[in-house]
């Protein structure tokens, strides 16, 4: 990935974000209806493939993050078979 990417700049952002202690999952999460619909659809978007990443078996989990793993298989399980196509509009 370019480092100077904007993918990997807010990858870094978020990774800095979580790593405090008093990051408020839910205060994020209730930002979202603030957006745009559009960008809400393309957040969305960008969620799905975080759980494929998470689904992979060669992502590279241990004990530390291997809920986070099983969960996201069982997501991509139920998002294969019920999921659909996410269009940019």
């Amino acid at each position: 990935m370019n480092s100077n990417s904007r993918e990997e700049a807010l990858a870094r952002t978020v990774e800095d974000a979580v790593n405090v202690m008093g990051f408020d999952n839910k205060k994020f999460a209730n930002r979202i209806p603030m957006m745009h619909r559009t960008l809400q659809q393309s957040l969305w978007r960008l969620i799905r493939e975080c759980i494929c990443v998470f689904a992979d078996d060669n992502y590279g989990y241990d004990g530390r993050n291997a809920a986070s793993h099983l969960e996201a298989k069982e997501m991509l399980e139920y998002l294969k078979k019920n999921g659909r196509h996410i269009p940019l509009i």
